[in-house]
């Protein structure tokens, strides 16, 4: 029973590890520290945001399925893309929207995509809490090395994408007459990244169980990671330089 309880706390540590890596890493950035109380409270409704966006994953998969594709690659695409991925990034924007950008008097412009990461990191953290519970991801039996895979993968990407969002919704704000075009651009790098991130991973484990190589797509998803981690450094640092503004009088104005 022992070992049982000490495995069970292993696999929690391991699971909660990744996120609270890239959290520390991600605060660090910001000059003004947000309340903790309040960083909890958004990474806490990321962890719940997982729960609707089960039930919607299952729902869109299930109709994407139902349309018979006989096309593998056009199937997957969909169904990372629009299955997946799109129900991710909005049911994350959600938590910022109603608990952040309605409530609040951002002082900064960093505090945007600062606020989509840590609600990125609570929905990152319960996927890993669920694999390492449920040994989703049978292929990779090392409990340690799937941390790893995840803090370099999946729990980064979740947090990549989501401040590219937050980005693109901070310029909104500072040229109010293309604000919509740059949301919807800001959605649409991040969520079609997102969706070809999982569609490249789930290639390289097609290749993998028929024991061919599988190594060119895990390339593809590595570089995806580095684009949106250059990307996004080279964003932050270009919004920490514009003025300061209350984006909650901007949303009432409007």
């Amino acid at each position: 029973m022992d070992n049982s309880f000490n495995n069970l706390l292993l696999y929690f540590l391991l699971a909660v590890l990744p996120g609270t890596v890239w959290l520390a890493f991600f605060l660090q950035k910001d000059k003004t520290p947000e309340p903790k109380t309040k960083i909890l409270e958004i990474f806490f409704y990321g962890v719940l945001a997982t729960i609707p966006t089960v039930f919607i994953e299952l729902l869109l998969i299930d109709k994407i399925t139902g349309l018979n594709l006989q096309n593998q690659e056009l199937f997957l695409g969909l169904k990372f893309i629009i299955g997946v991925s799109l129900p991710e990034e909005m049911l994350k924007y959600l938590v910022v929207l109603f608990f952040v950008l309605r409530k609040s008097c951002m002082d900064e412009p960093v505090d945007i995509p600062l606020y989509m990461v840590i609600a990125a990191l609570g929905f990152a953290t319960a996927e890993n809490i669920l694999l390492f519970s449920g040994k989703i991801f049978e292929m990779i039996s090392e409990p340690f090395i799937l941390a790893f895979v995840r803090f370099l993968g999946a729990t980064l990407l979740h947090a990549l994408c989501s401040g590219i969002i937050g980005y693109f919704i901070a310029l909104g704000f500072y040229k109010l007459k293309q604000k919509w075009l740059y949301i919807i651009a800001g959605f649409s790098l991040a969520i079609v990244l997102h969706g070809l991130f999982d569609y490249y991973l789930e290639w390289s484990i097609i290749k993998l169980t028929a024991g061919e190589e599988s190594y060119m797509y895990v390339g593809y998803s590595a570089l995806i990671i580095f684009l949106l981690f250059v990307f996004l450094h080279i964003a932050m640092e270009q919004i920490k330089k514009l003025k300061s503004v209350c984006i909650i009088k901007n949303i009432e104005r409007e």
